[in-house]
C-alpha cells in the first residue's frame, strides 16, 4: 500500500514536472518564434525604406539633359518638350511609387508589431514622397501653361521663384551639400533606419 501511494506520487510528481517543462519549453518557443516574426517584419521594412531611398535617387538624377523651367529643345514646340519631359519623369516615378506601396505594406505588419511608433518612424520619409508626387503633378502644370503661352505668343516667361524651388525638389542638384531634398531624404531614412535597425537586436 505505502509502494503504491508512493509510486502513484511519483507519477503525479512526475506528470507535474513534464507539465512546467512543457509550459516553459512552449513559452520560450513562443519567445522565440515572436522575436524571429519581429526580426522578419523589421528586415523586411529596412529593405523596403532602402529600396524606396534609391528609387528616389534615381528618379531625381539626370539620365538626360533636364531643361531649366522654361527651356525648350530640339526645334520642337515648347508645349511637346514639356509633354517628353512629363512623360520621362512620370516614368521615372512608377519604380518610386512601387517602392512606396512596398513600403506602406510592410508598415502594417510593423503596426501589428509594435503600434504608432512603427508608422512614427516611416512618417518623414512617406510626407517626402508625397511632396514629390505633389510637386511633379505641380511643376509639370505650370511648365504646360509657360509652354503653351510661349507658343501661342512667341513670348517667353522666366520661371517663377515657386517653380525653381520646384524643379530643385524634382531634380537633383551637381553638389550633394547644396541639395536639400536630397538631404531630407537621407535624413527621413535614416530616422526610419534606426527605429528598425534597433528591432533587430
Amino acid at each position: 500500500m505505502l509502494f503504491d501511494t508512493a509510486r502513484d506520487l511519483m507519477v503525479s510528481l512526475s506528470a507535474l514536472v513534464a507539465s512546467i517543462l512543457a509550459f516553459l519549453g512552449l513559452d520560450a518557443w513562443r519567445r522565440q518564434l515572436r522575436w524571429t516574426t519581429e526580426y522578419q517584419i523589421a528586415l523586411k521594412t529596412l529593405k523596403a525604406i532602402y529600396a524606396l531611398r534609391e528609387s528616389i535617387t534615381e528618379a531625381r538624377g539626370r539620365f538626360e539633359a533636364a531643361p531649366l523651367p522654361g527651356e525648350g529643345h530640339n526645334g520642337n514646340s515648347a508645349e511637346s518638350e514639356v509633354h517628353r519631359a512629363a512623360r520621362s519623369y512620370r516614368l521615372r516615378l512608377t519604380r518610386v511609387g512601387e517602392c512606396r506601396a512596398d513600403l506602406l505594406l510592410a508598415e502594417q505588419e510593423a503596426l501589428a508589431a509594435w503600434g504608432e511608433r512603427a508608422r512614427d518612424a516611416l512618417a518623414n520619409i512617406v510626407l517626402a514622397v508625397d511632396e514629390l508626387f505633389t510637386t511633379y503633378d505641380q511643376y509639370f502644370e505650370a511648365e504646360l501653361a509657360r509652354a503653351r503661352k510661349k507658343d501661342r505668343d512667341g513670348k517667353e516667361l522666366g520661371p517663377a521663384a515657386n517653380d525653381v524651388a520646384m524643379y530643385r525638389v524634382l531634380y537633383s542638384g551637381q553638389d550633394h551639400d547644396k541639395d536639400p531634398f536630397a538631404k531630407r531624404i537621407a535624413r527621413s531614412a535614416r530616422q526610419a533606419e534606426e527605429f528598425y535597425r534597433d528591432r533587430l537586436k
